[in-house]
């Protein structure tokens, strides 16, 4: 009797304890239910993606444009992992066939942005983003794992002076400045955790990182900020459901809402629309990008000065309209 008593109430307590985990407000319960739908397919796997003016831009086998009919076509002939809106309309690239930060101006012309740290030439670039000064930061992940850190984070800054300004890391994935433009957050995926960088000067390295938030699971992948200093996080796959899904986590840290994506696997996170307040991520299994209208606002970015183009490429987007 009192073995059956003690079961009944670990059972209890189980259940109380994991749904306390659960987060239960109003935008909680909203994304619980939204429709989500395969807004585009890709010919493999897909990530880094961009809206612009009713396009959607990202990464499969080359640069890729979703079209206001959602009519998918290579838009450049690139290797790239991930992009990143511009103020002005341009999209900054991390790409693996020039290895090099590339800007892709709204006439079709690209041209780099960076492509040496000192005098060695960049390895693997991953996913970016820019802070209010101007500088442009991107992750290195090659080669690295929990037992093995020796990813890298590199900033090219306003002055157009690259450098590599962390290292040590377990597979740095995606990161975003904060929309105060005090912080670096930084996905740790072999570690499934954010760090948090406070912002240096220009010229200076970032300094030690704390933990932000431990994701579990599989570790994330892309982050986006909303316009109430929110963090979406591609949570990469999660065992428990074998899909993955959106972790949106408060400036605090707490977990505010999940959104179920019917994949695989998330890789990284967008906002667009009209009010930009839609969602965009791209998946594998099956590849593509998946759709929502979250009524949630993303963080436009900061207001950036022009980036400085070292050369141009001899290559131009297709289907210029």
């Amino acid at each position: 009797m009192f073995w059956k008593s003690w079961a009944v109430w670990v059972i209890v307590c189980s259940a109380s304890f994991l749904s306390a985990q659960e987060p239960t407000g109003e935008l909680a319960q909203r994304l619980a239910t939204l429709e989500v739908t395969h807004y585009a397919e890709a010919p493999g796997y897909s990530e880094g993606p961009t809206w612009r003016n009713g396009e959607v831009f990202f990464c499969s086998g080359g640069l890729l444009r979703v079209e206001k009919d959602r009519k998918v076509s290579k838009y450049l002939d690139l290797n790239p992992a991930g992009t990143f809106l511009r103020e002005n309309g341009d999209i900054l690239i991390c790409d693996n066939k020039y290895h090099a930060i590339l800007n892709l101006a709204a006439d079709g012309t690209v041209g780099v942005v960076a492509e040496k740290a000192g005098d060695q030439p960049l390895n693997s670039l991953n996913d970016l983003t820019a802070d209010a000064k101007g500088s442009i930061y991107w992750t290195d992940p090659a080669g690295s794992s929990a037992d093995k850190p020796i990813g890298n984070i590199y900033r090219v800054n306003s002055a157009g002076q690259v450098d590599k300004i962390a290292t040590g890391l377990a597979f740095p994935n995606g990161l975003d400045v904060d929309p105060s433009s005090q912080n670096l957050f930084v996905v740790e995926s072999q570690t499934q955790k954010i760090l948090k960088y406070p912002l240096p000067e220009e010229t200076k390295p970032l300094g030690t990182p704390t933990t932000f938030f431990e994701l579990g699971g599989a570790g994330g992948d892309g982050c986006a900020f909303d316009a109430e200093g929110n963090l979406w996080v591609a949570d990469f796959h999660r065992k428990e459901t074998g899909k993955g899904r959106i972790t949106v986590v408060s400036s605090a840290g707490k977990v505010l809402a999940h959104l179920n994506i019917p994949s695989k696997v998330v890789s990284n996170i967008t906002f667009g629309g009209a009010d930009n307040d839609e969602i965009f991520c791209t998946t594998g299994e099956p590849p593509g990008v998946f759709h929502a209208k979250v009524r949630v606002k993303g963080f436009r970015g900061h207001p950036v000065r022009e980036a400085r183009i070292q050369r141009k490429l001899e290559i131009r987007a297709a289907q210029q309209h």
